[in-house]
């Protein structure tokens, strides 16, 4: 039987005791509402417990300008930011401006889409 360390087994035991399932734990009985609840309980231990897993990256990508290092997400975010206003001329000059709600939160998100494809275009 393999040795587990004490903290990742005493932490497996604090999310069993108080995420899964503390309706076992008080013998409630198991109804169909339980069960998914129980469901939903180990989905979101999941996905809380997942990001602790696959941190490590390697290294993350950066430029040195004048001997200064600058992350690279922050030449994505700029381009993105020059990409959505040049989005925006054009726009501006289609009758579709007119029909947008929130302008300021369309521009917006689509700056960081755009920012976010320029990261994932180049440096993935």
């Amino acid at each position: 039987m393999p040795v587990i360390a004490p903290i990742p087994r005493i932490i497996a035991a604090v999310v069993v005791r108080f995420v899964i399932a503390p309706e076992m734990i008080l013998n409630i009985e198991s109804t169909k509402r339980g069960r998914q609840k129980i469901a939903f309980r180990c989905l979101s231990a999941l996905s809380l417990t997942a990001p602790l897993v696959l941190v490590g990256c390697s290294h993350a990508p950066e430029y040195s300008i004048f001997g200064s290092f600058f992350p690279v997400w922050i030449f994505c975010s700029v381009g993105g930011l020059i990409l959505a206003a040049g989005a925006r001329v054009v726009i501006a000059r289609t009758p579709i401006a007119e029909h947008l709600a929130a302008p300021v939160l369309s521009y917006l998100s689509m700056a960081i889409f755009l920012a976010c494809m320029l990261w994932l275009f180049l440096y993935s």
